[in-house]
């Protein structure tokens, strides 16, 4: 069975075969109102955490609609170098978009960070809404490309604390006044990249993560927005791990 003939949705559950699931149409409206799923329909689910089935909607009425786990598919490994990426908090769209596509390359774990330049009101930093934006878009991008695994969202977390944190055997800070490249670095099994906001790290911030053993590295000359040099650094850092 080829799975990519199949939309997917994401489902918080235990997948178990024959299982009939009830699920509210007002929590699955890009199923119902844009899929137009109906009566016979097959399309995969999938937990976030590497497990999967195909169902089919058996049954439909005014307020919800049934699924049929007709099959449990193995379960999917994490697979490549385990990435854990801190940007800067900055703007809803940029960062949004900064999920969105580190979720399709593969990121285990993303932390907003606050740093002495955020542009957003700190007041808003830890928003309940904003963390469930966060989460809907990585999930969104894992239904998008097929990765049954959704990273880890943190909440926003001071710059230092996430940096004391974080136990990657690689940790690099962009900056544009660094001596090395990104393709000097030596990258292994797992690695951590910190990402400032417009106008970057201060010299205070970069110093501070060079004594918790983070090394200063350039990804080229080009003045970069924040969200195109976390996309840039997790493309970059895959192809250095040689899975592209």
């Amino acid at each position: 069975m080829n799975n990519r003939n199949y939309s997917r949705t994401f489902l918080q559950h235990n997948f178990k075969m024959d299982e009939v699931i009830s699920l509210e149409k007002k929590n699955f409206h890009h199923e119902i109102n844009v899929l137009r799923k109906k009566l016979g329909d097959k399309f995969i689910v999938f937990d976030g955490r590497g497990e999967s089935s195909l169902v089919q909607v058996i049954d439909i009425d005014k307020k919800s609609f049934n699924i049929k786990i007709i099959e449990v598919f193995p379960s999917s490994k994490r697979e490549g170098i385990d990435i854990d990426l801190g940007l800067a908090l900055i703007k809803n769209d940029p960062l949004n978009l900064a999920i969105q596509k580190a979720t399709e390359l593969g990121v285990n774990r993303f932390s907003p960070l606050i740093t002495e330049r955020v542009s957003v009101r700190r007041k808003d930093t830890s928003s309940s809404g904003r963390m469930r934006k966060w989460e809907q878009t990585a999930q969104g991008a894992c239904e998008q490309c097929g990765e049954n695994w959704i990273p880890k969202i943190n909440e926003p977390i001071n710059l230092k604390d996430w940096a004391d944190d974080t136990n990657s055997e690689t940790k690099i800070v962009l900056y544009p006044g660094a001596k090395n490249k990104l393709s000097d670095i030596k990258i292994e099994n797992s690695i951590s990249i910190a990402i400032g906001p417009e106008g970057d790290f201060t010299n205070n911030e970069v110093e501070a993560l060079t004594d918790c053993g983070f090394i200063p590295v350039t990804i080229g000359k080009r003045i970069l927005r924040a969200e195109t040099a976390a996309i840039s650094a997790v493309g970059a850092v895959r192809y250095s791990a040689k899975e592209f």
